[in-house]
């Protein structure tokens, strides 16, 4: 590619590509029957929202196709905001719920644009340590990193966004086991005993708030959420449970989108529950 200084005189064109990538893939090019040039941009909006207009996806927030995590963000921020929306027109959640999708995604989508960039500089970088570590350190270091299972798991859970966590929203409050208000809802496998549902994610589907509770559930707790109208999924205890991070008998409340608005210990008191469900004036759908 020219200088930027050259590039400004005339419209680039394919004699202006460089010849090192085309002969490296061994490509031989007899004719362009098309040419355009692509600009990456590295932009997040200062707010996601203003008034009754709302900001998510490509609109937010833009950035370089490294990671491939562009379409993951803005299928998370239409979740994060979809159920929002839902609850407060249909008044089944106080709409200062919509206060919320801000916060919760803006801080994502900033150290998501600042990591694509940076790893798109050493990506297209042709400073000598960029090429060292494009071509000499992530070749010889991450295959044998990518052998282990942590390195995998970890990988996993960052290009999949499954690690994302509001424990900072106003809408999280409290925690049992290590499980957070906040985190996303830790997957069980229940599979072994041919127990229905096969996990403990099954009862998502319904995409409103409920309440979980992984042993069993206290009467106190029973009452009041008969009283709410609010679907409660006990499941028997198992020793994964307690390897997710959750506490036996605790009370989760999970929110449509599957992360867990509210946690406790102990079910037998539910004073607690009962002032974050007042304060968030959370009821049954009607």
């Amino acid at each position: 590619m020219k200088p930027e200084n050259e590039q400004a005189e005339h419209a680039l064109e394919w004699n202006d590509v460089s010849r090192r990538a085309i002969d490296t893939l061994r490509i031989d090019v007899t004719r362009v029957n098309w040419f355009s040039t692509y600009h990456v941009h590295h932009r997040v909006a200062s707010h996601f929202r203003s008034g009754r207009t709302f900001l998510l996806g490509d609109a937010a927030h833009i950035h370089s196709p490294v990671g491939g995590q562009g379409m993951n963000t803005g299928i998370g921020d239409a979740i994060n905001l979809g159920w929002k929306i839902a609850g407060a027109l249909r008044r089944t959640i106080d709409s200062r719920v919509l206060e919320t999708f801000e916060p919760e995604r803006l801080a994502f989508a900033k150290r998501l644009v600042a990591t694509t960039d940076r790893a798109f500089k050493i990506a297209t970088s042709d400073g000598p340590i960029a090429r060292f570590v494009r071509l000499h350190a992530i070749p010889e270091v991450l295959p044998p990193l990518t052998a282990l299972s942590e390195v995998r798991r970890f990988m996993f859970r960052t290009l999949s966004q499954t690690a994302i966590e509001y424990r900072d929203s106003a809408l999280s409050r409290g925690v049992a086991g290590s499980v957070h208000a906040g985190d996303r809802l830790p997957w069980v496998d229940l599979r072994e005993d041919g127990a229905e549902p096969i996990d403990n994610y099954a009862p998502l589907a319904a995409r409103e708030f409920q309440v979980h509770v992984y042993g069993g559930a206290k009467p106190a707790l029973c009452a009041l959420c008969g009283t709410r109208g609010i679907a409660l999924h006990a499941f028997a205890w198992r020793e994964a449970m307690a390897a997710a991070g959750f506490a036996r008998d605790a009370c989760y409340l999970l929110r449509p989108d599957g992360y867990v608005a509210f946690a406790e210990r102990n079910g037998d008191d539910t004073s607690a529950f009962t002032r974050y469900l007042d304060d968030w004036r959370i009821t049954a759908r009607s």
